[in-house]
């Protein structure tokens, strides 16, 4: 563990009870500048913030002897100085969590899965906002101190509200509208004569109270002088038994500086509009009115499609410009007069991170009217945006909860609008769907079964299979696919079509990946010293998997633990994997060349590889997608694409491998064609290691005679 250093100037005190998690987050912090102190649990953090004074906190929830809510709580209670920046490290980004963790007086809060990238600049900007509003508190202080030092407005009336005397302050010439009367036209007056009427009564309400209890009232008011509206504070104490004493101040630099750290609290920072707290506060003041007054409501939620990869190609700066003119485009096309005109929507539209933007639609009449926003809305963002040169275009997916048909608070409501969303983005994107119970049937399954997965690997769930690969000419088992499989306790065999997209939209790919490609590399091994012949194993990398800039490293051990030859470990990619970022693809696998192992492109002829690229690429095989197979030899077209790809692939000294061979007809095609290597069920379905070490030790058949030699 790191031990705590003296406190400086950028010291973020990170709180996690695991060791891998604190040694990511110093390792992002430390590469936004920023220094780290490790605690292990909630009680070390409350102690190391007593001792070290870090200028933030990156709390865990979930840690040992105290949690982090606790610890936030007993930070909370215990500073004594400005408030900490404190970050909760929430397991998911619901809105219970949330809340939980506002509540507990935390400052912001980052859910898992951790976006490692941009962890730092979120702990950056926090830090910032916090400094931001101490600097206006400060010269709040200061500005109150300042007035304090120079004589107020004082003035005293009687019991029947006449001014006795009056007395302007220096600081009022020429700004204060009582200031810039003459003494005389006060004195012997009514207060009614000098301020407004509405006024002059709440001075004389609390002027009454004041000679009744003796105790001290203030009473702030508003004047416009000469067009500008100037806020003042008028403080009354007794001075006798029918006398009070006023003394006036002009606070208006205090309420702009309230205004603006109300801004920093509740409106987002990038776009201008309000944020989640600001949009949470909203829909609970909607919820409260619309119960009150029976009334229906609705909650779109919106995310764009595929922000990350404008993002990730034309970077953060034109992500950050593209969001803001989002944000335009949506206040435009859910301005009041579209959606009910009552009262102030400016908080009806609110970003609540990222890509996610929220809209309520209060006193809705029919579903129809939030669909017709949800449609104007998605409209809105299919214009193309220009920003700076590129013509950008987007498309939105949003989710549509309703009041009071899909729920009764603000958490069910919001969160069964996401859910909604994300099956709009399931549909297709450019969608806009209403929230259905079964959705959450849908997702509650589809949670249960990711728990299940991550545990899979633990629980020794996964196995593979192993389908052979065939020489045509000879008729020898030359290789093998690697396939895995997964037993689930409960639910049997499930698919890979199944749990595959689920493994790579989680991550958990990668770890699974790892696993496979040591496991086969073990078991070619064994097959090596059994069958006394070398015999390639082919692996399958997932687009995940090959951006894993750890890639190499994770073969390079592969190949070292379990002793394997490179040359016998084939990597299949597919075409879009590999066309995906021409640049570095280049790059890793020149990396994956230089270890020695072979590579091939899986399923060709349904992606869109580019003739030049393939050249470049340099790989050992193309394997020929079983779609154009399953139709031979009927199908004259896909006979002919079929032809095509073994010709260019020979003429690029490529090895072509036909997949999903069922019948003794198209293995006699592809032979006549020239194909080098076949798999299928004809030829042998996926089987467990046991069955294929026993092929291995059968006698190799005779190889199988040409269409010349059977003619002659």
């Amino acid at each position: 563990m790191v031990s705590p250093t003296p406190n400086k100037r950028g010291v973020v005190l990170v709180a996690d009870d695991d060791p891998v998690m604190r040694l990511l987050m110093l390792e992002m912090l430390g590469q936004v500048g920023l220094d780290g102190i490790e605690a292990e649990d909630g009680e070390q953090a409350v102690a190391y913030f007593q001792s070290m004074a870090p200028d933030l906190i990156l709390l865990d929830v979930e840690m040992p002897n105290m949690d982090g809510f606790s610890a936030c709580r007993e930070i909370r209670r215990i500073e004594t100085g400005a408030p900490v920046p404190i970050i909760m490290v929430t397991g998911g980004d619901d809105i219970e969590a949330v809340t939980s963790a506002y509540e507990a007086g935390a400052t912001d809060f980052v859910s898992k899965p951790i976006n490692w990238p941009i962890l730092g600049h979120r702990v950056l900007y926090v830090l910032r906002a916090s400094d931001a509003i101490v600097r206006l508190r400060m010269a709040d202080a200061h500005n109150r101190a300042v007035l304090a030092a120079i004589p107020d407005t004082f003035f005293r009336l009687n019991r029947d509200g006449f001014y006795l005397d009056y007395e302007p302050g220096n600081e009022m010439h020429g700004h204060d509208a009582i200031a810039a009367l003459p003494v005389e036209t006060c004195v012997g007056k009514h207060i009614t004569e000098v301020l407004p009427r509405d006024i002059a009564d709440r001075l004389l309400e609390q002027m009454r109270g004041v000679l009744d209890t003796l105790h001290v009232r203030s009473v702030d008011y508003e004047l416009v002088r000469f067009g500008v509206i100037h806020h003042y504070e008028a403080r009354l104490v007794a001075t006798g038994a029918s006398e009070v004493l006023g003394l006036v101040r002009d606070i208006s630099e205090r309420k702009r500086t309230e205004e603006q750290i109300r801004r920093l609290a509740y409106c987002d920072s990038l776009t201008g509009i309000p944020n989640r707290q600001a949009f949470l506060e909203t829909l609970e003041r909607e919820l409260h009115r619309s119960k009150v007054g029976n009334k229906k409501f609705a909650v779109l939620f919106m995310d764009l499609d595929a922000f990350k990869r404008i993002n990730d190609t034309l970077g953060h700066n034109v992500g950050d410009h593209l969001l803001k003119i989002v944000s335009e485009r949506l206040r435009e096309t859910t301005r009041p007069s579209d959606l009910v005109s009552r009262g102030d929507q400016s908080h009806n539209l609110a970003r609540l991170g990222g890509d996610e933007f929220t809209i309520l639609i209060p006193d809705l009449e029919r579903v129809e009217n939030a669909l017709a926003v949800a449609h104007r809305v998605k409209e809105a963002m299919r214009r193309p945006f220009l920003i700076e040169g590129n013509e950008i275009f987007v498309t939105a997916s949003i989710g549509i909860s309703l009041f009071p048909e899909d729920g009764d608070d603000c958490n069910s409501l919001l969160k069964f609008a996401d859910t909604a969303m994300y099956h709009a983005k399931n549909c297709g994107k450019n969608n806009a769907k209403l929230y259905s119970s079964s959705l959450t049937m849908q997702i509650m399954s589809h949670v249960k079964l990711e728990v299940g997965l991550r545990k899979a690997l633990k629980n020794e769930e996964l196995y593979l299979l192993y389908q052979p690969q065939i020489e045509v000419r000879s008729g020898d088992i030359v290789g093998v696919e690697a396939l895995v499989r997964w037993r689930h306790p409960e639910r049997g065999i499930i698919s890979p079509t199944e749990f595959i997209p689920l493994a790579e939209e989680t991550g958990l790919i990668v770890p699974i990946g790892e696993w496979v490609l040591r496991t086969a590399c073990n078991q070619a091994r064994a097959w090596q010293r059994v069958a006394k012949r070398p015999l390639r194993m082919a692996v399958n990398l997932s687009a995940k998997q090959f951006k894993d800039e750890n890639l190499t490293q994770i073969v390079v051990s592969a190949l070292h633990d379990t002793g394997l030859d490179p040359r016998l470990l084939e990597l299949e990619l597919t075409e879009g994997t590999l066309m995906d970022d021409a640049r570095a693809t280049m790059a890793t696998l020149e990396q994956l060349r230089g270890i020695g192992v072979h590579l091939s492109i899986d399923d060709f002829g349904t992606g869109y590889s580019s003739m030049n690229y393939l050249k470049r690429f340099d790989v050992r095989a193309l394997k020929i997608d079983k779609s154009f197979i399953s139709g031979l030899p009927q199908d004259s077209e896909n006979a002919a694409i079929t032809r095509a790809i073994i010709a260019m692939a020979h003429g690029l000294k490529m090895v072509v491998v036909a997949e999903g061979v069922e019948t003794d007809a198209q293995l006699g095609l592809l032979q006549e064609y020239g194909c080098d290597l076949v798999q299928g069920f004809f030829l042998g379905h996926p089987s467990p290691h046991e069955a294929i070490t026993q092929m291995l030790l059968q006698p190799c058949p005779e190889p199988a005679p040409t269409k010349s030699e059977l003619s002659d």
